[in-house]
């Protein structure tokens, strides 16, 4: 082998090594300088989360104004409230201020990265069987009624009721007669005045549910509730969430309790501790 090509091998071994060494060198600084959350660290965060109802995904919260106001592509909960804050959500990653499946799921994620975390029920939000009521389809109500002052403001709105008005029951949806108010004793007597075969619109803009009066006998109302579709939001702050042939749920949990939770959660900010 001639000098000059035995120089060359040479050169070419040691340029060789030093590009490995030089490629071996920024990646392995690139992985080791791409920050990754761990516990103790501060991290801020984009996110949506959603539950199933039949199949279909709703939205129950987020921080992305644009998810926030696109009821097509992302259809809410009917408990879904609009913060107007679309903020990056900032936490301590150990510090337990999120439910606990949120918080170990962005551990281990990447700074700019993007991933759905599952949420089983377990590390989500607890169902309280002792907040849901069942209640039948059927049900009778007195033709007049007595009901206390604290009652009848509950079912009317109003806070001073007068002899002889007549006020539409909220509760069911009918015109009530007042016959008589006795604040010395705090009752008021009233009489339903539905009539039979006709729907009544029970809660104002909750048109899902209604009211069928079907008969009126012995002084007694005896009605039914038709339920078009599930969920549906009380003014009480409870859910029908549940129905059967004669019976139906409402439910005073969180409508994401005992449930699966979706978060999608893109990581923007990690401050290591």
């Amino acid at each position: 082998m001639k000098s000059s090509t035995y120089a060359i091998l040479v050169t070419l071994m040691i340029l060789a090594g030093g590009l490995g060494a030089y490629f071996w060198s920024t990646q392995g600084h690139g992985s080791q300088s791409t920050p990754i959350v761990k516990q103790g660290d501060t991290v801020s965060v984009r996110y949506y989360g959603y539950i199933y109802y039949g199949g279909e995904r709703r939205i129950f919260d987020t921080n992305i104004e644009q998810v926030a106001k696109d009821n097509i592509s992302y259809p809410k909960t009917v408990s879904f409230k609009w913060h107007g804050n679309f903020d990056p959500l900032t936490f301590k990653v150990g510090d337990h201020t999120m439910i606990p499946g949120f918080e170990n799921g962005v551990i281990g994620m990447k700074l700019n990265e993007t991933k759905t975390i599952v949420v089983p029920p377990s590390e989500g939000y607890p169902f309280d069987w002792s907040k849901v009521q069942n209640y039948s389809l059927v049900q009778t109500i007195p033709v007049v009624e007595n009901l206390s002052l604290e009652d009848f403001n509950k079912r009317f709105g109003q806070q001073n009721p007068l002899d002889n008005a007549v006020y539409r029951d909220n509760e069911h949806g009918w015109d009530c007669l007042i016959l008589q108010v006795n604040p010395t004793k705090n009752i008021v007597t009233i009489m339903n005045e539905p009539n039979v075969g006709e729907y009544y619109q029970p809660y104002e803009n909750i048109s899902p549910l209604r009211i069928y009066v079907e008969k009126i006998s012995g002084g007694i109302i005896t009605f039914k509730y038709d339920i078009e579709q599930l969920p549906i939001l009380l003014p009480n702050g409870g859910i029908i969430d549940w129905e059967n042939s004669t019976m139906f749920r409402v439910n005073h949990n969180q409508e994401v309790a005992g449930k699966t939770l979706y978060f999608v959660v893109t990581v923007v900010n990690i401050k290591e501790s």
